[in-house]
């Protein structure tokens, strides 16, 4: 059997032939903690960077009027929450929209193919049944975290600290 030659600077070492071990530099294969259906922007739960990947990604799917929303910046899990509703109310939606839509009276419609409107119905209603299970998985993420360090700092006696307010909200006229 020939030596195997070391790995070039740089790059991680090969697995031998035959031996049918995974190669450790390998991306994760995704685990019961992070599904398949797991968003891509929002790292793994037990990483540093969860919380803060967790609150940008929810915030790209949130109307922007949330950012000013204080009780958002202090409390993920609740923004997580509450774009669920607003997913699962999507969803509920577009579900009556595909219903009702055939029956409605020419009257009520505009002109144009009807079969183009209850495919953006059923393709909004498919999308927001995807990003309902994204969020949900991160809302029980976001969920699991915050039980965990309200256990471990009412063991060492620790208060939460503050979390600095976001900016003041844009006045309308």
């Amino acid at each position: 059997m020939a030596p195997s030659l070391p790995p070039a600077a740089g790059q991680p070492p090969s697995p031998e032939p035959g031996r049918g071990q995974p190669d450790p530099s390998a991306a994760p294969t995704p685990s019961a903690a992070t599904p398949a259906q797991w968003p891509g922007a929002v790292r793994r739960p037990a990483s540093p960077e969860f919380e803060q990947s967790a609150k940008t990604w929810l915030f790209e799917l949130a109307p922007a009027r949330w950012w000013y929303e204080e009780v958002f910046h202090h409390d993920p899990a609740e923004l997580a929450h509450m774009i669920r509703l607003r997913l699962e109310s999507t969803v509920a939606t577009m579900q009556a929209s595909l219903r009702s839509a055939p029956a409605l009276p020419q009257s009520y419609v505009r002109p144009g193919p009807l079969e183009q409107k209850l495919e953006l119905y059923a393709r909004e209603r498919d999308w927001a049944r995807a990003m309902l299970e994204q969020v949900r998985l991160v809302e029980d993420g976001l969920r699991a975290l915050y039980g965990r360090t309200a256990r471990k700092a009412a063991q060492r006696g620790v208060r939460a600290r503050p979390i600095p307010a976001p900016r003041a909200r844009p006045e309308t006229g």
